[in-house]
């Protein structure tokens, strides 16, 4: 009993010595000393509890480690892509392109959230943030229910966790569906696929009108990790700036949005919204 009684009595006393670190020897804040005053201008922006739309791009979640197929290093080409991701490759090469989408798919049982997605769920209890996202992944589901809180969270793109039918309504949120063995649908025999939006698709009606409705109503839009160059999700960002939104972009690029920012922050998320999460908890105690 007083050995437990010590170590709460210990482990108190450590926290409470963090508490009072220096900021700059924070690791987080030193490898962040540029972006302090671009910080600092946003936390002000986040404050109190205003109403916040966030759009999410595949930035937050590469630090995951979430496969990039394109690019340096990728398995893919560009080309390649653009035809695996494209509906009418259902049609003409589906067993490539299924093989192609259960390995993804797969990549969900070794992936985590990082600190950005626990930050950004930080950010999300300390006013009315909605949560738009282009990523598939369900890593901010994950870090919500870590935190024990969620936000009201829209997937444009869908969701690579979950299977439907590509004749039919059927959908099931099942990771352990092997796509790569061409199953049929219990429903109606129809070809089974991922849960996600293709190119050559709409997007889901009800997420984008919510994420619009959200946009047109939001004191600040939140972009981060993407390049603002696709359609409809961009439009996201521009919609709120006309409703007079203030638009904070976190990127270590430039962006087609960076030019419409009203803050821009030049780093990755994950490593930005720790030190910005803790900024705006400083400003509301207050």
């Amino acid at each position: 009993m007083l050995k437990s009684i010590a170590r709460a009595v210990v482990r108190k006393v450590i926290d409470r010595a963090a508490d009072l670190v220096p900021p700059m020897l924070d690791p987080r804040l030193r490898s962040q000393r540029m972006n302090l005053p671009a910080i600092d201008r946003a936390a002000h922006v986040l404050k109190g509890k205003p109403r916040v739309l966030v759009c999410v791009g595949s930035g937050l979640s590469a630090e995951s480690g979430v496969p990039t197929f394109r690019g340096p290093g990728g398995i893919y080409s560009d080309e390649e892509i653009a035809h695996l991701t494209h509906v009418d490759t259902f049609e003409t090469d589906r067993e490539h392109m299924l093989r192609w989408y259960q390995e993804r798919r797969e990549q969900l049982h070794s992936i985590h959230p990082n600190p950005g997605h626990h930050a950004l769920i930080g950010l999300s209890q300390t006013g009315e943030y909605t949560v738009s996202t282009q990523n598939v992944d369900h890593l901010l589901e994950a870090a919500s229910d870590a935190a024990g809180f969620r936000p009201r969270i829209y997937h444009l793109h869908g969701s690579l966790l979950s299977v439907r039918c590509h004749q039919c309504d059927y959908e099931v949120e099942d990771l352990h569906l092997d796509l790569s063995k061409q199953p049929g649908c219990p429903k109606c025999g129809g070809p089974l696929r991922p849960g996600v939006v293709w190119f050559g698709e709409t997007l889901p009606e009800d997420a984008l009108e919510k994420s619009m409705e959200v946009a047109r109503n939001a004191d600040v839009c939140l972009i981060l990790g993407t390049s603002g160059l696709v359609y409809p999700a961009a439009a996201l960002p521009e919609t709120a700036r006309r409703h007079g939104a203030t638009l904070i972009e976190v990127n270590p690029h430039l962006s087609a949005l960076s030019d419409i920012s009203d803050v821009v922050i030049r780093g990755k998320t994950g490593e930005v919204l720790p030190v910005l999460l803790r900024r705006v908890q400083d400003l509301n105690q207050d």
